[in-house]
């Protein structure tokens, strides 16, 4: 994972933000993990160093997940030696008004290089109690997107849904390659499941959804007739693309 291209991402949409984070010491990173005898993965470390103190209002994981290290070291002391010898928390609900509270954890035997699939456990409950729900993300796939989010996508006035149901991850990288072709460069690093794309005033989130296994594509910009083109574009040449059907309103009305 490639952080100097993130926060370059970030600092030329936002150079205020970067100065009004804070990191963690490595003495502390490291007094933790000994004191727990796990390892860490290096992308989630390089992001303690760099925002795990204050992200300046940034939520990665949602508004009411506390991913500060604070809380993170505290839940350690909480959890049960099952969980804790296989699963490292990130973010904490605390919204308490929930009939039930989840946690996202990193799953630390299914680590990969300097990444790591993230689960969801439920507060209190013991793990022999429960079975960890997927994410079908990795931590470095849910900060990229959630960069593009905070940083990009949601600053667009105008936006289109594409989404294509598939058979295998392979429809990704043919979609990216669709979208080079028609002028759209990455802007943050290409992940397994994951690619942040522009062009211009145009911004394009591509996922491969695991769950059911589809294609979705979130597209942005200001000017409403480009936006319209790009959407007719790939669905002519994304074959069985469509929009998501809107969700149902009250007694069923559209």
């Amino acid at each position: 994972m490639d952080w100097p291209l993130v926060f370059e991402f970030i600092r030329q949409r936002d150079p205020v933000f970067l100065s009004r984070l804070e990191g963690v010491p490595d003495a502390a990173i490291a007094t933790l993990t000994a004191g727990r005898d796990v390892t860490l993965p290096g992308f989630y470390v390089e992001f303690l160093r760099r925002m795990g103190g204050s992200s300046n209002d940034y939520c990665p994981f949602g508004a009411t997940q506390d991913h500060r290290f604070s809380a993170i070291a505290e839940r350690l002391g909480e959890d049960d030696d099952a969980l804790s010898s296989r699963f490292f928390p990130v973010a904490l609900e605390t919204d308490e008004s929930q009939v039930a509270l989840y946690d996202h954890y990193l799953d630390l035997r299914r680590a990969e290089d300097d990444d790591v699939p993230l689960v969801v456990l439920e507060q209190g409950v013991s793990l022999d109690l429960q079975l960890p729900v997927e994410s079908h993300e990795t931590f470095g796939e849910r900060i990229t997107t959630s960069v593009f989010s905070h940083f990009e996508l949601r600053l667009r006035a105008h936006h289109e849904v594409v989404t294509q149901g598939c058979e295998g991850s392979g429809v990704l990288p043919r979609a990216v390659a669709l979208l080079q072709r028609a002028g759209f460069v990455p802007v943050l690093p290409l992940l397994g499941r994951v690619a942040c794309l522009q062009a211009g005033p145009l911004s394009v989130h591509a996922w491969f959804d695991e769950n059911p296994a589809r294609l979705r594509l979130r597209l942005g910009g200001d000017d409403p007739r480009a936006l319209k083109q790009l959407a007719d574009r790939l669905f002519a040449d994304l074959h069985g693309a469509r929009r998501p059907r809107p969700p149902k309103g009250p007694r069923g009305v559209r």
